[in-house]
Parts: C-alpha cells; sequence; structure tokens
C-alpha cells in the first residue's frame, strides 16, 4: 500500500473525485471550487498520470461556468457543475457525464428550482426552451437558432454554455440571474441575459480523444434521457461508469424518487434511457460491474447491508437480488471487478474510516451466477475523514483509489489485492 499522494490540496476546494484507467494512464477529474459549498463557481478539472500514479500532470480546466460573481464564501451568484463521472470508450475515447445547474443552490436548496417544462417537441424532435420575464418561450434548435413558440424565427442565437446573442450582440447568458449588464472583457464573470433557462439540472457530456489532455466544449445531453416524471433533479452518481462487454456504456443516474440508468451504444453519440421503468426502487447513487457471464450487478447507497440489483440484458431492465454482505452508510460508492472479484470503495461510518470491501462471484454449473461470496473484512483505505471515492485497475494485483481525504482535498493511493 502506498502512502497517500496529496495532489489536488491549494487554495482551492476539491471534491467528488472520478477516475479511469487506459492501461497504465489514470485520468482523473475533480470539482475546484473557490469555497466548501455545494454550490457557487464550480468547475471541472483533470490530471493525468503516465506511470500508474506516480507522477501527476499540472491541472487541465475542463469546463468553467458560466458566473455573476466569484467568491470564496457562500456565493450562489453561479451556475457550477457537480458530480463527475467518467467512462472509457471502446473506441478510446474518455466519456465525462457530470450534473450542471443555473444560477442556484442545486440540492442545497431545491426551493430555488422550478418545475418549468424545459423541453419540447418541434418538427419530430424535442429541443431545449428558454423563457422571457412575461413566461413566453422559446425553442433553441441544434444550430443555436432561436424560434419562438408560435414557430417564428428570432434575432437570437445561443452558443458555448449558454450565451446568448442578439444578432452579433452579446447579451448574456441563459444560466445566471439578473438583468443584462455590460460585458468586461478581462473578467471571468458575466451577466444574465433576458431570456432564461428553467432553473433544473441537467446533464452535460464532454468527450476526449487524446487520453485526457484536451477536451471538446460539452453539450447537454437531458432532452435525449429526461422523463416527465424526473421533476427538476437529475443527477449524475459521481465516480464511474461500467463500459459494458458489449461495448455499451452504462451511466448511473438518480432522480428525487428513484436511480435512472442511461446507455450508449456508438462511444457517447447517442443516449439512451429505458423511460418506462426505473432502474430499481433505490434512491440515491449507485455502480455497476459486470459479471463474466454478462450479468451485471450494482450497488445502492443506502444505509445499512448494500442493495443489490441485477440486469440480465445489458442494462435494460433490473430487479432486486439478496443485498452484499457487507455494511456501508447512506453514501457514494464506487465499484471495480477484476477477474471474479468484486471491490466496493466506501467509508465504513458517515464520513470516515474509507475501506474496500471485497467478494467473489461463485458459479453454478451452468455458468451462472450463484450468490456473491463476500470476505469478513475490508481492505483499510484510510482512517478519519473519508467520503467519495473512485477506483481504477492498474494491473491484476493492484488497485488505484482516489477519494476525498478531507472537505477540501483529494488524495491518491495504491493499495495492492
Amino acid at each position: 500500500m502506498s502512502d497517500n499522494i496529496n495532489f489536488w490540496s491549494s487554495d482551492s476546494v476539491y471534491r467528488t473525485p472520478a477516475m479511469v484507467s487506459t492501461g497504465n494512464t489514470l485520468v482523473c477529474v475533480c470539482t475546484k471550487s473557490p469555497s466548501w459549498d455545494d454550490y457557487g463557481y464550480i468547475e471541472l478539472v483533470a490530471k493525468i498520470s503516465e506511470d500508474g500514479g506516480k507522477s501527476w500532470s499540472e491541472e487541465i480546466v475542463i469546463a468553467s461556468p458560466p458566473a455573476r460573481e466569484i467568491a470564496e464564501i457562500s456565493s450562489s451568484k453561479s451556475a457550477f457543475f457537480t458530480d463527475p463521472c467518467l467512462a472509457l470508450a471502446p473506441n478510446g475515447d474518455i466519456i465525462l457525464l457530470a450534473t450542471f445547474f443555473p444560477e442556484s443552490k442545486g440540492y442545497m436548496d431545491t426551493k430555488l428550482l422550478e418545475n418549468k417544462t424545459a423541453f419540447a417537441g418541434f418538427d419530430g424532435g424535442i429541443y431545449p426552451i428558454i423563457y422571457d420575464r412575461e413566461g413566453n418561450y422559446y425553442i433553441v434548435l441544434d444550430s443555436g437558432d432561436i424560434i419562438s413558440s408560435k414557430k417564428k424565427n428570432t434575432i437570437y442565437k445561443l452558443r458555448d454554455m449558454g450565451e446568448l446573442y442578439k444578432g452579433e450582440e452579446y447579451i448574456g447568458n441563459i444560466y445566471l440571474n439578473g438583468a443584462m449588464g455590460k460585458s468586461e472583457n478581462d473578467k471571468k464573470t458575466t451577466f444574465g441575459a433576458p431570456l432564461k433557462a428553467p432553473k433544473r439540472s441537467y446533464i452535460f457530456m464532454f468527450k476526449s480523444t487524446d487520453g485526457g489532455k484536451t477536451w471538446d466544449n460539452g453539450r447537454d445531453i437531458t432532452r435525449d434521457i429526461f422523463a416527465d416524471g424526473d421533476g427538476f433533479l437529475l443527477g449524475v452518481s459521481a465516480g464511474s461508469a461500467l463500459t459494458a462487454e458489449s461495448g455499451r456504456i452504462i451511466v448511473p443516474l438518480h432522480t428525487q424518487k428513484n436511480t435512472v440508468c442511461i446507455y450508449s451504444d456508438d462511444n457517447g453519440e447517442t443516449w439512451q434511457r429505458n423511460k418506462r421503468l426505473p432502474y430499481t426502487d433505490n434512491s440515491g447513487e449507485w455502480t455497476a460491474v459486470q459479471a463474466e457471464n454478462g450479468d451485471i450487478y450494482s450497488f445502492g447507497s443506502a444505509k445499512g447491508k448494500v442493495p443489490v440489483s441485477v440486469s440480465k440484458d445489458n442494462g435494460i431492465t433490473w430487479f432486486k437480488d439478496k443485498k452484499a454482505d457487507f455494511k456501508a452508510p447512506k453514501c457514494q460508492k464506487n465499484a471495480l471487478k477484476i477477474g471474479s472479484r468484486i471491490f466496493v470503495s466506501h467509508p465504513e461510518k458517515a464520513y470516515q474510516d474509507g475501506v474496500i470491501s471485497s467478494g467473489e462471484y461463485v458459479f453454478d454449473k451452468k455458468g451462472n451466477v450463484k450468490k456473491i461470496k463476500w470476505s469478513k473484512d475490508g481492505i483499510s483505505i484510510k482512517d478519519e475523514f473519508f467520503a467519495n471515492s473512485c477506483l481504477a485497475k492498474i494491473d491484476n494485483n493492484t488497485l488505484g483509489v482516489i477519494f476525498e481525504d478531507s472537505a477540501d482535498t483529494v488524495s491518491f493511493k495504491t493499495i495492492k489485492i
């Protein structure tokens, strides 16, 4: 077991780590903020290790949110990202999904969020809609052109990350509160637009084709995966997604009431979801691995013995299975499979004592999973404070784990298994 490498520690606050491995290369993503709050100016940043976690690159900024103010203490005058989740696509691309909130306090004050309709049908498709101050809505086409509710062209156009233009004049950002202001080119801050997006959560996807060194500008995929019953909260489960043997990328999401499974069969170009069924009746974040026979096992976030669900059709439908024979507080977990062994990282108590619970699939003579035999003792990661975490395979005998080491720092260590 290596010592902690406290490689995300500075005047900023780093949280919600995600990690994926490509051979001996590790790509890690965290949120970065000037304050401890779960809202405010929160960016997505990455670091890369090409030697199994011994050394790390300089910080790479993936995405910065629009903001009216960047403050160190308790400022909600910014949109923000949270809960990154990474996947390695079959073609080698790295896919990052994250939850995005317009200016608000997100999960911390849901009374500020809105149940306004966020998408509308037009010309055989589903498109985002934005509103003026009188409540009239406008449809945003894929080109960025904006048409009125009467399907008439307007002089408005939307560009990257919510920037609204009236002809060639920049007039503010649709994800921010407040009235129009004056643009200052030398500052990161901006101002609200006269047309605004509904105040709810959105799912953004970013892609890297060079091992995490550079990233695209990202796109909002919420319209492809939302369901009417989701309400104003549809969020990503932080950590890592599952790339199944079939090549399907399966990403865990959750709503206020239940859990959601979305998937892509084309390296993240398009996303689908079975809207008729929740993933399970469980709530909160979840994580999944795939057994040798193709069955997908997932682990939920409820307190006590960990709830387990199984899919036998590559993530389309799910059924409850016997709970896992290890306990954890209600918390984020991350699961990884090497051979027939399963590893799940989590705290043993609320924000305390990080461990890896390990189990092994037991198969019957027909090759079906008979049970998962769990070890009685967990593998210790860290005593005292421990919160979100993510696992990656370095080799058949070594795991890498990235985790919240305190309320504002993220650390990495390797663990022999």
